[in-house]
C-alpha cells in the first residue's frame, strides 16, 4: 500500500508499505480521503513532544475492510482520540491521538481499535467527514463541555478560517448562539458574516477589542499578545475556553477584570470518545458540513502541506487517495 511515512524528520511516500496486521479488538479501514492538521504540520518542525518514525495523519473517512467485520464495505469515520481513560474531566497519562506514535490515516489502510470507528454521517462526502473528527472534537469539546454555550448567548470565535475555529463557528450557529469572529483577514471576517456571524473585527487593527461588545464564551487558540485584551470582552460570569497557544506567552492579566465579573478561563484538549459521539449525532441532526478547502491527490503531499499554511486558507486541506 501507499503510506506517508515521517522519517528522519521528513515525510516520505513509500509506495509498497505492508499492509498492517490484522489483530483482535482492531478493525481494518481503506481510506478514502485524510485531512491535515496543525498537528502533522509542528510534527515534521520539530516542536512536538516525543516524535517517532510513523505514519502521520490524525483524520480519515474510508471502509471497512477487515476480513471477519460483520460491516465490511461501511463507510466509517475515526476518531483519534486514543487511551482517553476512564475520567470524563482529562485525558489518563497513556492518552496519545491517532498518526504518531500510533500509524495513522495517511495511508491506504489503518488499522484501528473497534471502538473508535463510527458510521459517516450519511448527508457527507467521504472528503467532508474527513475533515470531521480532529478539529471537530477540539471545538465540541472546547465549546460545549468546557464552555457550557447555552442557547442565545454571545460567543466570539477567534482566528477564523482554520479548522478548530471554523468547527466551533458552525456549531455555535446550530447551537443558536449568536456568534462574533476575530480575524487578520478582513476577508475572512466577510465570509464569516455571510455565513451567519453577527459581525467581526480584524485584530491588527489598533484597540480592536475596544469595537467587540462583551461575551458569554470566547474559544481561542492563539494565545499571545491578544489573550488580554479578550479577558476585558468577557461578560459577567463569562468563560474564556483555551485550546492552543500557537502566539506564546500570555501578557500580564489584572486580575479585576476576572474576579468581579466571576469569570473563568479554561484550558482544553482534543476530546474523549463519548465526545466525539455526542459530536457526530449533533453534526448529523443539523445537517452541518465541514467546510473544505482544497483537495489533493496523495502524491501531491507537498502542494497539501503548502496550502496548509497559506494564510488565505479557509477549511480543512484533504489528502485523496482513490
Amino acid at each position: 500500500m501507499r503510506a506517508l511515512r515521517l522519517e528522519n524528520n521528513a515525510l516520505v511516500l513509500d509506495q509498497s508499505y505492508p499492509l498492517p496486521k490484522e489483530r483482535a479488538n482492531h478493525t481494518r479501514v481503506q481510506i478514502l480521503h485524510a485531512a491535515l492538521n496543525r498537528r502533522d504540520d509542528w510534527i515534521l518542525q520539530g516542536k512536538y513532544p516525543n516524535i517517532q518514525p510513523s505514519i502521520l495523519g490524525s483524520d480519515g473517512c474510508g471502509v471497512v475492510r477487515s476480513k471477519d467485520s460483520a460491516d465490511t464495505d461501511q463507510e466509517v469515520i475515526l476518531c483519534p482520540s486514543l487511551h482517553w481513560g476512564e475520567n470524563s474531566a482529562f485525558q489518563s497519562p497513556s492518552y496519545t491521538i491517532l498518526g504518531m506514535p500510533s500509524d495513522g490515516t495517511f495511508a491506504d489502510h489503518c488499522l484501528i481499535p473497534n471502538s473508535l470507528i463510527y458510521p459517516k454521517p450519511k448527508h457527507l462526502s467521504s472528503a467532508q467527514a474527513a475533515a470531521l473528527p480532529l478539529a471537530g472534537l477540539t471545538a465540541w469539546r472546547a465549546l460545549m463541555t468546557r464552555g457550557q454555550l447555552q442557547k442565545g448567548e454571545r460567543v466570539l470565535i477567534t482566528g477564523i478560517g482554520g479548522g478548530v475555529s471554523l468547527f466551533a463557528f458552525q456549531l455555535a450557529l446550530a447551537a443558536e448562539a449568536e456568534v462574533w469572529v476575530t480575524s487578520s483577514s478582513d476577508l475572512k471576517i466577510d465570509q464569516a458574516i455571510q455565513q451567519g456571524a453577527r459581525g467581526g473585527v480584524n485584530y491588527t487593527k489598533e484597540k480592536w477589542n475596544r469595537k467587540l461588545p462583551s461575551f458569554n464564551v470566547i474559544i481561542d487558540g492563539a494565545g499571545g499578545d491578544g489573550f488580554g485584551s479578550l479577558i476585558r470582552n468577557l461578560d459577567m460570569g463569562g468563560r474564556l475556553v483555551f485550546y492552543g497557544g500557537t502566539q506564546g506567552f500570555w501578557p500580564k492579566i489584572l486580575p479585576q477584570h476576572l474576579f468581579f465579573k466571576q469569570s473563568s478561563i479554561l484550558g482544553s484538549t482534543m476530546g474523549s470518545p463519548q465526545e466525539f459521539s455526542l459530536l457526530c449525532q449533533f453534526i448529523t441532526k443539523h445537517k452541518i458540513i465541514p467546510i473544505v478547502d482544497s483537495v489533493f491527490p496523495i502524491d501531491k503531499y507537498q502542494a497539501a502541506f503548502g496550502r496548509l499554511n497559506d494564510p488565505n486558507k479557509m477549511g480543512k486541506v484533504i489528502l485523496s487517495f482513490c
